[in-house]
């Protein structure tokens, strides 16, 4: 047994667990670094008199940040190194939350939210790499369910203390404690934060192998005296060719169309639910309470997905997943006349939808090699992205033409039916692959 496959079938260590539990803290700052401009929009609008509509570009400037970023800087941690990468991306970050405290009008603030989301893109499937990575086969379902489970915790958490702030401070102290904490685990993180084993295998650098045992021996595991050999099948195709060759194209089409469907009823629901059910109600604060309750859901739903991926395959419970989310989507558009049950199923749309990111997070990086793990997991989430700004738009514009919230809920039930069907079809797939893999195994024999 190679060292690879030792370390996926064994428990995992104290220092495995370390990296796993500094991404999460990782990506608890990011879910708050995301939503800071929302809980500063406020305050932000009514000492800048900023209109709905520059508001409202204020608001997806990060995420058009983030999908850049997926796109274009989470590759390049399959040329420098995992480690490398979150580094850069944990100084873009907070130079970005530290020009934004100085920022003296709505241009300014637009290109430092965009400037600050290509540092979280490129940083969130970074880190959904290095926990998939440093996780057992056995685990490696309940490390991503709670690392993203980390997104709602630190969106809520955050979202707490900057309420303090901005009542006692403004606006302006949301960003100061946004960068006080990404400078902070940028100094945490250069002392804590491993390489992937992986990466330093499949590059072969002249220092690979000394911190290849480094990281072995913090591991409880003995050295070795010379590094791994790497497939020759791998080794020979570019990243881009493994990511769309013949062998993974199917693969990766399947991937990108289930999260883009995926994300689009997600981000459907995290931001039109409330609006949506206050608009119902006449009354906000049953919007705010449906708000918070989808949040808390999310947080459920990443960490039980774990949870339960310790028994049930991950692609499997995904799907059910996915076929259940759309049936609560239904049943959320069915109880609107009844405001305790609209509620109750709110949770229910936070808890599956984010159970299916967390499925798509632990399903797919295992799919391609270390060389190009990053990269094609990084587009999927810029691709995703990308969706994600659309989704909340288009929502705009139907119901602007006068489509009824309920209707939209129905339709939205729709692409999550999809992303489950891509679920079920890379599993005929990966089942094909491996039939075809068995025979030409044997006859290379």
């Amino acid at each position: 047994m190679d060292i690879k496959s030792e370390i996926r079938n064994s428990p995992m260590s104290r220092f495995q667990i370390m990296a796993v539990a500094v991404c999460l803290v990782l990506i608890m700052i990011d879910g708050f670094d995301v939503l800071v401009m929302s809980f500063a929009a406020p305050a932000l609008s009514a000492e800048w008199h900023v209109p709905p509509i520059q508001l409202g570009y204020l608001l997806s400037a990060g995420l058009f940040g983030m999908a850049i970023g997926s796109v274009f800087l989470t590759p390049f941690a399959d040329r420098i190194g995992r480690r490398r990468l979150t580094l850069l991306c944990l100084a873009i970050i907070s130079l970005g939350m530290i020009l934004s405290i100085v920022t003296v009008d709505v241009a300014q603030l637009i290109a430092c939210r965009v400037f600050t989301g290509l540092g979280i893109g490129g940083m969130i499937a970074n880190l959904s790499v290095i926990v998939s990575e440093y996780s057992s086969d056995k685990r490696r379902g309940l490390a991503m369910g709670i690392y993203s489970a980390g997104y709602p915790i630190g969106g809520s958490i955050g979202g707490a203390i900057a309420g303090v702030l901005i009542a006692g401070y403004g606006w302006r102290a949301s960003f100061a404690f946004g960068a006080a904490i990404s400078v902070a685990m940028l100094i945490v993180c250069w002392f804590t934060l491993p390489e992937s084993l992986e990466y330093l295998a499949e590059k072969r650098q002249a220092g690979s192998l000394p911190q290849m045992n480094r990281i072995l021996v913090k591991m409880g595991r003995a050295p070795l005296t010379e590094l791994p050999e790497a497939p020759q099948s791998e080794a020979a195709d570019s990243v881009f060719k493994e990511v769309f060759g013949r062998k993974m194209l199917a693969q990766t089409l399947l991937m990108w169309l289930g999260y883009a469907f995926l994300i689009a009823a997600f981000y459907f629901a995290n931001t039109w639910t409330p609006k949506i059910l206050a608009a119902a109600t006449g009354d906000n604060q049953v919007g705010v309470t449906a708000g918070v309750l989808v949040s808390t859901g999310g947080i459920v739903g990443s960490i039980g997905f774990g949870i339960v991926s310790t028994w049930v395959k991950s692609r499997r419970l995904n799907t059910i997943c996915l076929l259940l989310s759309a049936a609560a989507y239904l049943a959320f558009a069915g109880s609107f006349g009844t405001i305790g049950v609209a509620l109750g199923v709110a949770v229910l749309l936070g808890m599956l939808t984010n159970s299916g990111v967390a499925g798509y997070y632990t399903i797919v990086p295992p799919l391609y090699s270390a060389r190009a793990r990053a990269s094609g997991f990084g587009w999927m989430i810029g691709v995703g992205r990308l969706i994600s700004i659309i989704a909340p738009i288009m929502v705009g514009y139907l119901i602007d033409a006068g489509m009824p919230p309920v209707t939209i809920f129905y339709l939205f039930a729709v692409p999550l039916v999809v992303s489950a069907g891509c679920c079920v079809a890379l599993g005929a797939v990966l089942r094909r692959s491996s039939a075809v893999a068995v025979p030409e195994a044997t006859v290379a024999t």
